[in-house]
């Protein structure tokens, strides 16, 4: 991680503080608007050319995001590192979320080595709900990519998976299951959508 790279990450995303619900289910402090870190496509090449860098030596033939800003980090660094590219579709049924790959594109990936990305990884859901579809379809996880992290669920998962985690920045945050939330406790409004 680079400090300058790191700042720049930091400015260019729209943060928040207060009280809101992850798509975890976790309650925390802090909201981000992602969708600002893709405003300028030339600086995004950058960040993804950096994590390419960093990922380059992983053995990945494929590279995987869930939709929407990890599958456009993951896209820009598999064409960085000339690999094949796949995303994973959020999907709500029965009040329970999964992200699945197209069929079309999961049939590519048994046995292949995947780098998982994800623009920011805050609870891990959407990563791990990822790496465990990838795992269904017999793909070796080879890394996990992204521009932030918020918090230790990155670290452990990667862990979990025995892979290397790239990050190029970190944003300190609360996050806390609802029974213990401190805000709750305190009577603060939830506020704002489901990160």
């Amino acid at each position: 991680m680079t400090d300058g790279i790191g700042e720049a990450l930091r400015q260019a995303v729209s943060a928040t503080r207060g009280h809101f619900r992850y798509e975890s289910g976790h309650h925390g402090d802090l909201w981000l608007d992602l969708d600002s870190l893709f405003l300028d496509a030339a600086r995004m090449r950058g960040w993804a050319a950096a994590l390419a860098r960093q990922a380059s030596g992983l053995g990945a033939e494929i590279v995987c995001g869930p939709l929407t800003g990890g599958a456009f980090l993951a896209q820009s660094i598999a064409a960085e590192l000339g690999l094949g590219f796949v995303h994973a579709e959020r999907q709500v049924a029965d009040g329970s979320v999964q992200y699945r790959i197209p069929a079309p594109l999961a049939g590519t990936l048994a046995g292949r080595r995947v780098l998982v990305a994800d623009d920011a990884i805050n609870a891990g859901s959407a990563l791990g709900l990822t790496l465990a579809e990838l795992l269904r379809h017999g793909a070796v996880p080879a890394g996990i990519a992204c521009l932030l992290t918020l918090g230790e669920a990155a670290g452990r998962i990667a862990a979990a998976q025995g892979v290397k985690l790239l990050a190029l920045a970190a944003l300190e945050r609360g996050m806390w299951r609802p029974e213990d939330c401190p805000l709750c406790a305190a009577g603060v409004p939830l506020q704002g959508p489901v990160v």
